[in-house]
């Protein structure tokens, strides 16, 4: 393993710049991004707190309160204690629009809660999360004149690893996580060049509750527009709970761990397994249409895990059929007599459920290594005669597989983060500009941690750039209008129910294409 470089933050009028600095001892280089973080980020400035006025005056008809700037308050956290836009306000208050707000300035705040009282707590969520399911209503803008606040909160475990040598290395466990944040701040570097403000504050959870909750105790968070992180789950309920109560949108990028759950803020990239089958057999259901066949396991034939995986498939197919006819047969193949039963647990052959004239789907429902490869073995021999098209659950590493047979049966697989290698295409220009540029500023490859920081860190300050500060209210137009293609982790978010938050609906499919003999990621 490598040691981290060293990136610096410069506040220049609250818009970041990020400059690239040469490799130094990795402990000098870990204390150094934070204080320097810490110290030019928000050294320079600590926005005073902003309470909501008693003073009411209504004119033509409208109510507005009347707010007087203090020193050190800015525009930005007017708008979040009065819960309304930036824009609105300089509509109301035309003088913002030469001029930033100044102590003792005078704002018109506009009072859209009609017989509503400034005391009284009303609760948004529930409405802020159902827009999730409308239709897209907003256009991209790009927000050049805002500065957006993103926290970072991973368990960098600074005090241990500040303590290393130069010739030691970071602990397995904690440099998944300094590659996470190399790739954050290379998507910084990009969306800076496309015009993002952005103060960037790196939070160090240690993996510890305790740090967690002095962290918002602190007041550190209040005036985040994103976070992005933490990691484990003790870390994961505190700043959910934070998250909901300040209306700040989260992201978790790693865990598996259910985050959106009454959370109308948060946004899950990750999801656990049955919830991934699901989105497979979605895909199957959307993709085939006759002549499918299910290979499973005979000694898994009566698993949950398999049973339930039938009978998604079997929804799925008929809610994709107009006719809603969908179906399928089912098969399963003995690796210890080397031969395929019938659900009645009699032997057959193959090739009676094939087609000779049409194409023939075939699912193989199970993960396990020698099932998997003599099975790929009996389908290859048939696919020389008939039009064959094999689709996985998961990524195969499996020595025994012969490459060329995963072309010849039209091989798909599904891809999970989790695998040793998730696929990465380095024939795609984006990927290789971004190897090389970490290249240059680590002397070491990416890891698969190094492109999911850069792609959920690129993919959600692009949706701040674009959109502003209210996210869940536009989510419906990401996919619209967000081309951003990944380069390990795909996103389509979606609300799960009117109190929760969004769940990440994108798959990863890998196609062997037999006509080019490469591997491609099937839109």
């Amino acid at each position: 393993m490598s040691n981290f470089v060293a990136f610096k933050l410069v506040t220049v009028n609250l818009i970041a710049k990020v400059l690239i600095f040469p490799r130094q001892k990795p402990a000098l280089n870990l204390l150094f991004i934070l204080l320097t973080i810490s110290l030019n980020c928000f050294g320079q400035f600590q926005p005073t707190p902003v309470t909501r006025s008693n003073n009411h005056i209504s004119i033509g008809g409208k109510n507005f309160y009347q707010h007087e700037v203090l020193k050190g308050q800015t525009l930005y956290g007017i708008s979040k204690t009065y819960e309304i836009s930036e824009e609105e306000i300089k509509k109301n208050n035309p003088d913002l629009n030469t001029r930033s707000v100044f102590p003792g300035m005078v704002l018109r705040i506009p009072d859209s809660k009609t017989g509503i009282k400034s005391v009284q707590t009303v609760k948004i969520q529930e409405e802020v999360a159902e827009k999730g399911d409308q239709p897209c209503k907003a256009k991209p803008v790009p927000h050049e004149n805002d500065n957006f606040r993103l926290a970072v909160m991973l368990p960098l475990n600074i005090d241990q690893n500040d303590s290393l040598n130069y010739s030691d290395t970071l602990k397995a466990d904690h440099f998944r996580f300094y590659e996470f944040l190399e790739g954050v701040y290379l998507a910084i570097d990009s969306m800076l060049q496309e015009g993002l403000s952005v103060t960037l504050e790196i939070f160090d959870t240690e993996r510890n509750a305790e740090t967690i909750k002095r962290i918002i105790s602190d007041g550190k968070l209040d005036e985040a527009d994103l976070i992005i992180g933490p990691v484990f789950p003790n870390e994961i309920e505190i700043i959910s709970a934070f998250s909901k109560s300040r209306h700040i949108p989260m992201v978790s990028p790693l865990s598996t761990f259910d985050v959106v759950k009454e959370n109308p803020y948060a946004f899950q990239v990750r999801n656990k397994l049955p919830r991934q089958i699901e989105l497979a057999t979605d895909y199957l259901g959307s993709k085939f249409t006759q002549n499918i066949i299910v290979i499973g396991r005979y000694a898994e034939r009566k698993s949950p895990e398999f049973t339930r995986f039938q009978t998604n498939l079997s929804t799925q197919l008929k809610e994709h059929d107009p006719a809603k006819k969908g179906t399928f047969k089912t098969i399963y193949f003995s690796e210890s007599s080397r031969s395929f039963i019938t659900q009645d647990s009699a032997s057959s052959s193959f090739d009676r459920y094939l087609s000779a004239t049409l194409p023939n789907y075939i699912i193989l429902a199970s993960e396990n290594e020698v099932f998997t490869t003599e099975v790929v073995n009996e389908v290859h021999k048939e696919s020389l005669l008939r039009n064959i098209h094999v689709f996985g659950l998961n990524q195969w590493v499996f020595t025994d597989l012969d490459l060329g047979n995963l072309y010849d049966i039209n091989l798909e697989l599904y891809s999970d983060f989790e695998d040793e290698n998730p696929f990465v295409d380095f024939a795609d220009p984006e990927v290789l500009k971004f190897c090389r540029k970490y290249k240059e500023n680590w002397n070491i490859e990416p890891s698969k941690y190094s492109f999911q920081g850069f792609d959920i860190t690129y993919y959600f300050t692009k949706v701040l750039f674009q959109f502003g500060r209210n996210l869940t209210a536009t989510v419906p137009c990401w996919q619209e209008y967000i081309n951003h293609q990944p380069m390990i982790t795909p996103m389509k978010f979606k609300s799960i129910g009117s109190s929760n938050g969004f769940t990440n609906q994108a798959l990863t499919v890998i196609r062997f294409q037999k006509d080019e003999l490469i591997r491609r990621k099937v839109d």
